[in-house]
């Protein structure tokens, strides 16, 4: 935009900078938005669509075979290219197997191009009382809309919050959206899992398995750019540059840690890494003579036999890319990541502007290149404080809403109660954790033995946890404490 422009929009006067910068995001955003849609390919399918249905008249799976072998299919992330022949496959399974269920619920259509709304409710349904998983449906959902902008119905299935309440005004209630953030970490010593010891387990089955564990560890790594690395060509110093088997084709650097001890040991793990790739003629992490299927399928057994399973050990060793997430966040945002026990305890203004740097360098190393996703790793704030907030409330109504609660301090002559510790302030507690109560009676003396006693083993019974029960005497409420009404 011109500043005669400019001056003109705004009557004469010069903008201020936030005006420009709201000017210049607009644009930005727009342009973007011209992208994407240049890219989701809007109607690009419809010559490809009129010839298929007079080839083949009142045969929607041949037209569909037509369609999906004449029209190529650009990828919708990453560079501009068509998507991989997998994926071909895939799409053209799931969109033959929708016409079978479309008939099968009695929506059969006689010409593809026939497909619209009505069809995609009726499949969203059908999806939902066969009991498929969210994701499943997540993915079916995304597969018929692409189909649906390639023959020019780009506004068919609604996006985001409004797909939700297009359901919703459907009657549709089926669980359609994923839950990305989670409230729980997914790192292995968020879980108690020792990487170096499971690693020497693993070493004893298969070392090639191990040393691409440990390279997904060392440097956030996918499995499959494990699989893939080139430990010699991707090694530039000071950082790692992974070009093979990145979502999108998309090179990526990762630099090494600024902490001495960990850089150490990512340049240790790059060095065996180099000795393993020279039994490879290719120079990579797999394995000579396997194809990538047979490479991931062996990955994967080799965890399975150490117990590297969500049934066994309780983590996957995709959570070691969670686990690298977190450290490289708390190290950029100087504070633990919201999904971690380290969380910060107040949001303030410094906590949310560290918190989006942290996140943006950290989607950068992960290969995403958008902050949001990196939630799907590290966790939120708004989230976190959602989570407290409800733990919260669910010990006060445990407590103070409890009758049996308020019988038990009332018996034992308490007029005031608080609740600390990690209760109070809304964290996770394990079931071994001491349910951490401080007491104060109307005497303000200390509760007697026998008193004591009686009302600890009744807090124990109440709650099936052991009880830190101490007294406060003093004016005023004990420091970080979340005051409990005695009635």
């Amino acid at each position: 935009m011109t500043q005669q422009l400019q001056l003109i929009l705004h009557g004469g006067k010069e903008p201020t900078a936030r005006e420009v910068n709201r000017q210049i995001s607009a644009e930005l955003k727009s342009a973007k938005r011209s992208a994407q849609a240049k890219r989701a390919g809007t109607g690009a399918g419809l010559s490809v669509l009129r010839r298929a249905q007079q080839r083949h008249k009142q045969n929607p799976k041949s037209q569909m075979a037509m369609f999906l072998a004449e029209f190529t299919i650009r990828a919708g992330t990453g560079r501009a290219r068509p998507i991989s022949e997998r994926t071909r496959t895939h799409y053209g399974d799931e969109l033959m197997r929708m016409l079978d269920e479309l008939r099968e619920i009695h929506a059969g259509v006689k010409d593809i191009g026939e497909i619209g709304k009505s069809h995609a409710t009726k499949l969203i349904k059908h999806w939902g009382a066969s009991g498929r998983a969210a994701s499943t449906i997540q993915n079916k959902i995304s597969i018929l809309r692409r189909f649906l902008t390639f023959i020019g119905k780009d506004s068919a299935i609604p996006k985001g919050q409004d797909l939700k309440t297009w359901l919703n005004q459907q009657g549709v209630t089926a669980p359609v959206t994923r839950q990305n953030i989670p409230t729980e970490s997914k790192a292995w010593d968020e879980n108690q899992v020792d990487l170096h010891k499971v690693l020497a387990e693993l070493r004893k089955e298969s070392a090639i398995t191990a040393i691409q564990l440990e390279v997904q560890a060392a440097f956030g790594l996918r499995m499959k750019e494990s699989i893939q690395l080139n430990p010699q060509a991707a090694d530039c110093g000071t950082y790692l540059r992974v070009v093979h088997g990145t979502k999108g084709g998309l090179p990526r650097v990762v630099d090494f840690e600024d902490d001495p001890v960990i850089r150490e040991w990512q340049r240790d793990v790059l060095e065996r890494a180099k000795l393993y790739a020279q039994h490879n003629r290719r120079g990579t992490l797999s394995i000579q003579g396997k194809r990538l299927d047979q490479s991931k399928a062996h990955f994967y057994y080799q965890c399975r036999k150490v117990g590297i399973t969500r049934d066994q050990l309780g983590v996957t060793a995709h959570g070691l890319r969670h686990q690298y997430a977190a450290r490289r966040y708390a190290r950029l945002a100087g504070m633990g990541a919201p999904v971690t026990r380290n969380a910060p305890l107040h949001i303030t203004d410094e906590v949310r502007s560290a918190d989006l740097a942290a996140r943006e360098q950290v989607s950068r190393e992960l290969g995403h290149f958008r902050p949001d996703i990196t939630q799907a790793y590290t966790g939120s704030l708004p989230m976190m404080e959602k989570g407290r907030k409800q733990r919260i409330r669910d010990w006060v109504q445990r407590t103070e809403e409890n009758p049996e609660f308020q019988t038990a301090m009332k018996d034992a002559g308490v007029v005031a109660v608080w609740m600390g510790g990690r209760f109070a302030m809304g964290l996770e507690v394990v079931a071994s954790e001491k349910f951490r109560l401080i007491v104060r009676t109307a005497s303000c003396q200390p509760l007697d033995g026998d008193a004591r006693f009686m009302l600890k083993q009744r807090l124990m019974g109440m709650y099936d946890r052991a009880i830190d029960l101490s007294e406060h005497f003093e004016a005023g409420q004990p420091d970080d404490a979340l005051e409990l009404i005695v009635r």
